[in-house]
């Protein structure tokens, strides 16, 4: 579908119109000059030029890059999304493409609110020399306003979109890993301001609503069978993102010398991560269900909650008052307690793999399990073996929240890792009626296996193995083997596009399904699919057998290459078959007549013998 002028309504020219005037008041209401000096106190001229120009370069991509400019409800992502670490593209690049304009829109309407918190307390110009330090470079790029605004601020954002990205746990796509890492950046450095932004997207988002569609008209409908919306959040990387932008506002704080207040983090991360959903946790509970765990998600904000004000403002007295076993005559030192801890978990290591290896189950999972586990357990002995010249002191309360911290990022993004080390296997393609664009294969199948395997064996053949049903879009180039339309959404609408393509080019793929809904069984269908003017039948059910019997015999509705047949059967042998009939039209079978009628659009196959009408099949109707 592509994007059409829509004319310009008078609803919207007085929304427009509204939104000026109220823009302007707050501009020449009593006060302005002291906020303006706040803003040029760290903005070239008072503007965010870093958050402006990152929302550009991410718009634009969605323009350009993704066909939204021409398809605006309908872009291209199937190129962008991270299907494997070895597809480079969809890594560099799933971290600004996005799945549609509402996708977009609330990705964007976030950093709009929030990036502008976080580019303040970065500055555009050095802390040390304010803004009367100008434009001229004595220590070099990074001291200078323009070079820190529209090159160092948004390099630093598409960085952590990059970062996200990578450890997105399977396939992803989207901005928000770095709309929450600035959530986490800004909660730290300006507490109360970032309450305040969460409500400001909020109302971004709802400000473009009313401009994009003024009006809205719906009429009550039921739609396809769908998983719950939260169930396709990417919850780990926005959790991995949060975390990331923590740390790196401690990092900056610590430099600069500075610390906020405790109440207000303490206050600022329970609203921000109750109103940001940081405690949506959730996983498949099997086939079509789904698993909300609510209550140990908010148990986890909150823990989470103590552990990042401890981090931020908590105390620096040692976490240990005494040294361990002081007790002892000749107690040990720490850095022999350390040597000893870490010998034991090489012994226990050790242990764990040999046993794994003689079990032969899971090899590959228990060995990175067993390195993942011990290098966590060896934290603590770190401290003690570190050059004094380095770290001399006793681990401080603080520091010690800041590890856990650091240990608790590395846990939310580590299963990212053997989840994207997979590639397309060979005969990764279903089914023999696939169409072919350029790398793409696009097809329909049903109960079709995976084309995924890992890339390192994991002692077991069927870990990513799973069936699925609907448009599959296979590409071997891109190591990617994904379903683009699911078999519920065909059986509800009738028809989908898929769009695929690369940089610079796309194709659409139209789907559309046909079926009899047989008296007393399953359906009958069909799926063509049609690609530059060209249909190709892609797949076609087993035939159907209608639960009737017409002269003692029975009747089955027969998907074939060219519209659909019914075949009579007698003694479990084809007795004859024939094309369905047009509406209003009949064909004869050895004796039994079927007829197609057309009742007020409900179009049905009626079998006739010896004075007997029977319905055998019932059109499927779409919405």
């Amino acid at each position: 579908m592509y994007a059409t002028s829509m004319p310009v309504s008078p609803t919207q020219v007085v929304l427009a119109a509204t939104l000026a005037l109220a823009l302007s008041f707050v501009w020449y209401y009593e006060g302005r000059g002291r906020w303006r000096t706040r803003l040029e106190d760290r903005f070239v001229y008072g503007v965010p030029w870093g958050t402006l120009v990152t929302v550009t370069i991410v718009v634009a991509f969605y323009l350009l890059a993704q066909a939204g400019a021409r398809q605006w409800d309908d872009p291209l992502t199937f190129p962008y999304i991270t299907w494997s670490y070895l597809y480079p593209t969809g890594i560099l690049t799933s971290g600004i493409a996005h799945s549609g304009p509402q996708h977009l829109v609330s990705n964007m309407a976030g950093t709009l609110a929030v990036a502008p918190i976080v580019e303040y307390a970065w500055s555009h110009y050095p802390p040390r020399r304010g803004r009367t330090g100008g434009g001229q470079d004595s220590d070099g790029l990074l001291t200078r306003p323009l070079f820190r605004a529209v090159v160092v601020f948004p390099l630093a954002l598409l960085s952590v979109a990059f970062v996200t990205a990578v450890f997105s746990l399977g396939p992803g796509l989207g901005f928000s890993g770095a709309v929450f890492a600035l959530f986490g950046f800004a909660l730290i450095t300006h507490p109360l301001s970032t309450v305040v932004a969460v409500v400001v997207s909020s109302a971004l988002g709802t400000l473009y609503s009313a401009l994009s569609e003024p009006v809205v008209r719906e009429a009550v409908e039921v739609g396809p069978p769908a998983p719950p919306g939260w169930a396709g959040i990417a919850f780990q990387a926005h959790l991995f993102g949060f975390l990331l932008g923590v740390l790196l506002a401690i990092a900056l704080l610590h430099y600069r010398g500075r610390r906020p207040s405790t109440e207000r983090v303490f206050l600022a991360m329970i609203v921000v991560g109750m109103a940001q959903s940081l405690w949506l946790v959730a996983w498949s509970g099997g086939e079509d269900v789904y698993v909300l765990y609510r209550g140990a998600g908010v148990t986890f904000v909150l823990l989470l909650t103590m552990l990042v004000t401890i981090a931020v403002t908590g105390s620096e007295r040692p976490l240990l008052n005494r040294r361990p076993l002081a007790a002892l005559p000749r107690a040990p030192s720490r850095r022999q307690l350390a040597v000893v801890w870490l010998g034991l978990l090489v012994l226990l290591a050790s242990l764990s793999i040999a046993g794994a290896v003689v079990a032969d189950e899971f090899v590959g999972v228990a060995i990175a399990a067993t390195l993942v586990l011990g290098g966590l357990l060896a934290i603590p002995a770190v401290p003690p073996l570190v050059p004094d010249r380095w770290f001399a002191g006793p681990v401080s309360r603080r520091q010690a929240a800041i590890v856990c911290l650091a240990v608790l990022t590395l846990l939310v993004a580590l299963p990212s890792i053997p989840i994207s080390l997979t590639t397309v296997g060979d005969d990764a393609v279903p089914g023999d009626g696939g169409v072919e664009i350029e790398d793409y294969t696009v097809t329909y199948e049903q109960d079709a296996a995976s084309g995924q395997v890992p890339v390192i064996d994991l002692g077991e053949e069927d870990v990513l193995a799973g069936e699925q049903t609907g448009v599959i879009v296979v590409s071997d180039e891109r190591e990617l083997w994904t379903v683009g339309v699911r078999e519920e959404v065909l059986e509800f609408e009738g028809s989908d596009t898929v769009v695929v393509g690369g940089l610079g080019w796309h194709e659409t793929v139209h789907a559309e399904r046909s079926g009899w809904i047989v008296a007393g069984n399953d359906t009958a269908y069909a799926v063509d699919l049609t690609h530059d003017g060209e249909t190709t039948r892609s797949f076609t059910s087993e035939p159907v057998r209608a639960d009737v019997r017409v002269d003692g015999r029975t009747v089955d509705v027969v998907p074939a290459d060219d519209g659909f047949q019914v075949r009579l059967i007698e003694d479990g042998e084809s007795a004859g078959e024939a094309p369905i009939p047009e509406p209003d039209e009949s064909t004869t079978i050895d004796g039994v007549q079927f007829a197609t009628e057309d009742d007020d659009g409900t179009v049905r196959v009626v079998a006739e013998a010896d004075g007997t009408r029977i319905p055998v099949a019932e059109q499927e109707e779409y919405s």
